[in-house]
């Protein structure tokens, strides 16, 4: 699942997901694919919130500690990458 809230010309974007065995990250433009960690939410699920300006196209992708990157379901399209797999985008 992937929360939009807009907030002037900003929005926050936050990225959920299910728990896993192992610590779960997600990478993307908005932090020039450096790993940013999901954390644990009071309802169990694993959450990040990142703040991207308003009108752009975000690219991203989720990776496991072990190094296994897959897709988001709930993104809103998806595009090939360099690396012969997609990333998702999400569009804020």
């Amino acid at each position: 699942m992937i929360v939009k809230r807009k907030r002037l010309d900003k929005v926050q974007v936050t990225f959920v997901q299910v728990p896993r065995e192992e610590p779960l990250f997600v990478a993307g433009t908005f932090n020039d694919w450096q790993r940013e960690p999901l954390k644990k939410a009071k309802d169990g699920s694993l959450r990040a919130t990142v703040t991207v300006p308003a009108g752009e196209t975000v690219a991203f992708r989720y990776v496991t500690a072990s190094g296994e990157w897959f897709d988001d379901e709930a993104a809103d399209s998806y595009a090939e990458n360099d690396q012969g797999t997609t990333n998702g985008l999400v569009q804020v």
